[in-house]
């Protein structure tokens, strides 16, 4: 007992539909593992710069200075920089997918960003996964 050209046409078919309708789900759910992680690599950077304020009384400008692993010498999906604010008693770090370095992301999540600041208030892009 076989099955015809034509079952095994149908059964193909009905596959390349499922996949065709649960592929984007796949590719969000990826985004939004790598926004967990960026979000943790930012929180990372903040108890960092809090530890390197208590020993010199200010913010470092340089992710280097922390006295952390550099989440951009572990991976390559985000950028991350701190950003100097005009006084010293305040940073805000910034996570920025498709710059410098960074593994280009399939669109629209190529130019999305999430942003703590030091009260570890996290802010993202417009249309972000957060």
């Amino acid at each position: 007992m076989g099955f015809t050209l034509t079952e095994i046409l149908i059964v193909v078919i009905i596959i390349a539909i499922l996949a065709t309708l649960a592929l984007p789900m796949l590719v969000k759910s990826i985004e939004k593992a790598k926004v967990g992680e960026a979000i943790s690599n930012l929180n990372l950077i903040r108890t960092g710069q809090k530890m390197y304020c208590l020993e010199w009384a200010t913010f470092s400008p340089d992710i280097d200075d922390l006295n952390i692993e550099n989440p951009n010498d572990a991976t390559s999906r985000y950028f991350y920089y701190t950003i100097e604010s005009a006084d010293s008693d305040d940073f805000t770090a910034k996570a920025e997918r498709g710059a410098s370095g960074a593994q280009p992301a399939p669109s629209p999540y190529d130019t999305h960003y999430y942003e703590i600041s030091k009260d570890g208030t996290v802010t993202g892009s417009s249309g972000s996964l957060l």
